[in-house]
């Protein structure tokens, strides 16, 4: 039916003796449907080829992009499980099973954690500023994206004296001063 094979009767018993023979331990591993399309739109971001693959070097952004702040053992371990040095690609039922080994996109961080993490990303220095210019091309071209009017006047609160850079952690700070 469907173009698929109907189970049998005797089929049906393999597939519950397979079934009842895991162990109580294990559990499937899967990610939540909000998860699953935010990790899609994450790796279309990155997938140009349209194989359903991206570049291995790619996998510290994506995973960036989804909130996570890896550091170089979690890499490792991540480039060893990926098999990433044989392969050179990703495909997303690899990452979608590695995320959600490791419990999902979200890892009970707080919404400020999470900001701050996106923030990052755009952090190309480690120095808690990303430019103005860096903030407007993210503003205006990705995720829910701002006019360039909307941009400005987020940028012109956020600006300190004319710098061409922004403070991240300030500017969550003081959005979230606006939200309470």
């Amino acid at each position: 039916m469907w173009g698929k094979k109907a189970i049998t009767r005797q089929g049906a018993k393999r597939i519950h003796a397979k079934k009842s023979a895991v162990q109580p331990d294990e559990h499937p591993l899967t990610i939540t449907e909000d998860q699953k399309v935010q990790l899609r739109r994450a790796f279309a971001m990155f997938e140009k080829t349209g194989k359903g693959r991206i570049p291995s070097r790619d996998l510290v952004a994506l995973l960036r992009c989804l909130g996570w702040n890896p550091s170089e053992q979690d890499l490792e371990e991540a480039r060893h499980e990926l098999d990433l040095a044989a392969k050179g690609y990703i495909s997303f039922s690899d990452v979608e099973t590695y995320i959600a080994r490791r419990g999902g996109i979200y890892n009970g961080a707080n919404a400020e954690e999470d900001i701050l993490m996106a923030f990052q990303v755009l952090d190309k220095h480690g120095t808690g500023r990303i430019t103005v210019r860096d903030f407007r091309h993210f503003l205006t071209t990705m995720g829910e994206r701002m006019s360039t009017e909307e941009a400005e006047e987020l940028i012109s609160c956020s600006r300190r004296d004319g710098k061409d850079y922004i403070e991240y952690r300030d500017l969550v700070h003081a959005v979230q001063q606006l939200n309470t």
